[in-house]
């Protein structure tokens, strides 16, 4: 039985709004198909399951804070900030503050 708070857990990507903060909800990395592409200032982490060209992404949301007591691919407890690890990813950004891929 899980009891790690999905955002301690490796396979959590949080969501980030206006200012790049952290909303409090993200996607569950496993349980969720990403869209084929990212879109301007979107980031991705490595490796995510993503749908054909054309079709939208299937996300599993999932709150912070929230437990899944049956989840089978919590993993973790991680000792880092997600939200703060996202902003960090390899990125720069353009003239109007938009995270772009490099």
């Amino acid at each position: 039985m899980n009891k790690l708070q999905c955002g301690k857990c490796e396979n959590y990507d949080p969501c980030l709004g206006p200012g790049e903060k952290h909303i409090g909800v993200g996607w569950c990395i496993p349980q969720s198909q990403y869209p084929h592409k990212e879109g301007p200032g979107q980031v991705f982490p490595a490796g995510v399951s993503r749908v054909a060209e054309g079709e939208l992404g299937r996300p599993f949301l999932v709150e912070e804070d929230q437990v899944i007591e049956v989840c089978e691919t919590a993993r973790g407890p991680i000792d880092y900030d997600s939200a703060e690890r996202k902003r960090e990813m390899q990125t720069f950004k353009d003239a109007d503050g938009n995270r772009i891929l490099r």
